[in-house]
């Protein structure tokens, strides 16, 4: 097997393709890898019924408030549970039919105002299609010369980690709602990576689903809105950004899409991998994205087995702490740089220790 290796001179200069790296691992995975879970249903109803059940008792009943927001940090847990949930949806990692995938999907993604049509062009087409290449990956965080050229990156800088703002530390609690929604909203209208992008169809859908917040919260009244709106942000962003961030934040951009060099693996501890659907599990799912969850790990071992001198994993709170070390502004694809100190940090090389 001919391994790739970065070397610190030219380290783009062995850059593979995806399938590549999944004609490799194909023998070592056993055929029900390549299987949908359906079983991820009973997640989906368990998971909207615990969303309904908090809503309910924190509308219904006359609960003090010390439990209204345990409610609310349990009716976060179940929203975001359920973005992974969609998330797998929206692959066909669970059902086959487009159609379901849509319905559920819009139900499941209503907590963050995420349109299936936008979802699946932005995620499913852009970024895992263009993974961290500048501009083309709406999830890749930009250079120095956007930097000094847009007043909104400029804006945001001070929120994301590494920023060293104080205000970094919200980062994780309400990005991934912001973004989302900013995105639909407005920057889908002025980015020409939209240009393909169904917008009367994600403006009905996206229409849709703040027409049902909006009654949802009109039934829950104002008093209740800080349990029902703040409460499960804060965790529901939490549980995605945390790992959204650490998946590809710290990489080099690439200018092939060689999943082991532009993505990262976070382990946790294996109750909270198996909560959140190993998600964390990255780079086997750039490798393939239409493979369920449950199987990520027999495709992590053998990741360990084929690619040793660069794949990519780490501790998801190592990750976070890396996080907060580096800039999130890239002076090249290599290297990042806080556009205030112009100090400069590496992105993550291989070999990288595996635990």
């Amino acid at each position: 097997m001919d391994v790739p290796v970065i070397s610190p001179e030219n380290p783009q200069a062995q850059l593979r393709t995806i399938g590549f790296y999944s004609e490799a691992l194909g023998p070592e995975l056993s055929p029900e890898v390549f299987k949908r879970n359906p079983m991820r249903l009973f997640w989906y109803a368990s998971l909207a019924a615990g969303s309904v059940g908090a809503f309910s008792a924190i509308v219904f009943l006359h609960l003090p408030w010390p439990a209204k927001i345990l409610l609310g940090l349990f009716l976060g847990f179940c929203n975001g549970t359920m973005a992974f949930v969609s998330h797998e949806l929206f692959h066909g990692s669970i059902v086959k039919s487009n159609r379901t995938q849509t319905i559920l999907g819009f139900f499941g993604a209503i907590p963050f105002f995420i349109s299936p049509t936008f979802w699946r062009y932005w995620h499913n087409r852009l970024h895992h299609g263009r993974t961290q290449q500048l501009i083309r990956d709406p999830d890749a965080f930009p250079n120095l010369k956007i930097y000094k050229n847009s007043p909104f990156v400029k804006f945001i800088f001070p929120f994301t980690p590494g920023s060293g703002h104080k205000r970094s530390v919200f980062y994780f609690f309400f990005w991934f709602s912001y973004h989302n929604f900013v995105a639909q909203l407005y920057l889908r209208f002025r980015n020409k990576i939209f240009d393909s992008l169904d917008q009367r169809k994600v403006t009905l859908e996206f229409g849709g689903q703040i027409l049902i917040a909006a009654v949802l919260l009109a039934i829950a009244g104002p008093k209740n809105w800080p349990f029902v709106i703040l409460c499960p942000l804060v965790v529901q962003n939490y549980l995605l950004m945390s790992y959204i961030s650490t998946n590809h934040n710290l990489s080099p951009l690439t200018n092939e899409n060689d999943p082991l060099i532009n993505s990262l693996t976070v382990t946790n501890w294996e109750p909270f991998e198996f909560i959140n659907l190993n998600f964390g599990y990255h780079v086997e799912h750039h490798i393939f994205p239409s493979v369920n969850g449950k199987y990520a790990k027999q495709i992590h071992k053998a990741l360990l087995k084929k690619f040793p001198e660069t794949y990519m994993v780490m501790p998801k709170w190592q990750a976070i702490k890396a996080l907060y070390s580096t800039s999130r502004i890239y002076k090249n694809a290599n290297e990042l740089i806080n556009p205030y100190t112009l100090k400069t940090y590496p992105t993550l090389k291989a070999p990288n220790k595996t635990l």
